[in-house]
C-alpha cells in the first residue's frame, strides 16, 4: 500500500475479509483502470465476456505497451494473491488469469504469503523474499513499537512495571516474530487495559500464542462447549463474504440478540462495514482464519451440525444477497 501511495501505480488489493477474492473482480477493476487511465476506446462497464478469462487484459496490456513513450512504464501492483478464491477461475489458469508473458515496459508487482499458487511465468522475474531480510524487518518493527509508546496508556503500562523504553521495545519485538498483526493486537490490548494485571514476561510469544490466549480468555474450550459461539465463528469462516448479524442468526438458528453479543465479544478480530445502513462482519485477517481452521474444537462443530445442508444453506443465502444487491 505504501509503494502504491508513493509511486501512484495501478493497484488491486485482494481482501478475504471483504469477499474481494474473485478473478472476475480483479479483471473488472484492473481493465477498467487501464481503459480510463489510457483513454482506450472501450465501453464501460465491461461486458462479462471480457472478465471471464485473461484474454482481454492481455489485449489491453499490448495496446498500452505500444502507446508508451521511451522511459515510460506501466506498473500494476496486486496484493495478497494467497487470498484469491481459486474456485472462481479455471483450474489450469494462472491465479487471477495473470499473463505468463508481458509486453515491453509492462510490469506486475505481486505479493503473497509462502503458500504455493498456480502461477507459471515466462517473463523475466525477480523474487523478493522478506524472510531473508529479518534485520531490516526487525528495525521496522522496533520503529512501530517506539511510535506506539508515545501514547499515554502504553507509556503508563511501561512505567507501572518499572521498565525502560528499550526493555519494552526489545521484548515486544522479540515476541512479535516480526509480525505486524501481533503488534497491532498486543499493543491495542495494552492500550485498552486488557493486560492490566499481566507482566511483560507473561505476554504471548507469537501471533499463534496470542490467538490461543484469546481463545482461552473467551472460554471457548470450557465444558460443555459453547456451541452457539462456535457456530457463529464457524459460519464467519465459511461464508468468505461479509455477512450481517441477521444472516448469521438465520444460518445458525440463534436469535439476533445472542449473535450480536458474540460479534461484540470478537470485534477486534472482525472487519465491520456498513451496507445499506446496516453493519456486516467478516474475519479481519487471513492468519486468524487459518488459526480457526486449525482449531480442532471449531472443526468439531461440523460433527454437531448437518454440514452438507449447512453449506448449501450458506450458498443459497449468499446468492440471495448477490441477487438482492444486483
Amino acid at each position: 500500500a505504501e509503494y502504491v501511495r508513493r509511486i501512484g501505480c495501478l493497484a488491486y488489493f485482494n481482501l478475504l475479509s471483504e469477499g474481494r477474492t474473485r478473478a472476475e473482480d480483479f479483471l473488472k477493476s484492473i481493465c477498467t483502470q487501464l481503459i480510463e487511465g489510457y483513454n482506450l476506446p472501450y465501453e464501460l462497464p465491461l461486458h462479462p465476456d471480457n472478465t471471464s478469462n485473461g484474454n482481454f487484459l492481455s489485449k489491453l496490456l499490448n495496446e498500452i505497451s505500444a502507446l508508451l513513450k521511451p522511459g515510460e512504464k506501466l506498473i500494476i501492483a496486486v496484493d495478497a494473491l494467497d487470498e484469491v478464491d481459486l474456485s472462481s477461475q479455471s483450474g489450469a489458469a494462472n491465479v487471477l488469469y495473470l499473463p505468463a508473458n508481458l509486453p515491453n515496459k509492462v510490469y506486475f508487482l505481486l505479493t503473497k504469503r509462502s503458500d504455493p499458487l498456480p502461477l507459471v511465468i515466462s517473463a523475466p522475474q525477480k523474487i523478493f523474499d522478506l524472510m531473508i531480510y529479518p534485520n531490516e524487518s526487525l528495525e521496522d518493527v522496533k520503529l512501530f513499537i517506539r511510535l506506539r509508546t508515545k501514547r499515554l496508556a502504553v507509556k503508563e503500562w511501561i512505567e507501572e512495571r518499572g521498565l525502560t523504553l528499550e526493555e519494552f521495545v526489545e521484548s515486544i519485538a522479540s515476541n512479535s516474530e516480526n509480525n505486524f498483526m501481533y503488534l497491532k493486537y498486543v499493543l491495542d490490548d495494552i492500550e485498552q487495559g486488557n493486560y492490566r494485571d499481566i507482566s511483560l514476561e507473561s505476554l504471548p510469544q507469537g501471533l499463534e500464542k496470542y490467538y490461543d490466549q484469546h481463545w482461552h480468555r473467551m472460554k471457548m474450550n470450557v465444558k460443555p462447549l459453547p456451541i452457539t459461539k462456535l457456530k457463529i465463528i464457524y459460519f464467519l469462516t465459511k461464508t468468505r463474504k461479509p455477512v450481517s448479524c441477521g444472516m448469521l442468526a438465520k444460518l445458525s438458528g440463534e436469535i439476533s440478540l445472542m449473535v450480536q453479543e458474540i460479534l461484540d465479544e470478537w470485534a477486534q478480530f472482525l472487519r465491520i462495514y456498513q451496507t445499506e445502513g446496516k453493519p456486516v462482519y467478516s474475519i479481519y485477517h487471513a492468519a486468524f482464519q487459518d488459526f480457526l481452521y486449525r482449531k480442532d474444537i471449531v472443526q468439531e462443530v461440523e460433527s454437531l451440525i448437518e454440514i452438507e445442508s449447512m453449506e448449501k444453506q450458506i450458498k443459497n443465502n449468499l446468492l440471495g444477497m448477490v441477487y438482492k444487491n444486483a
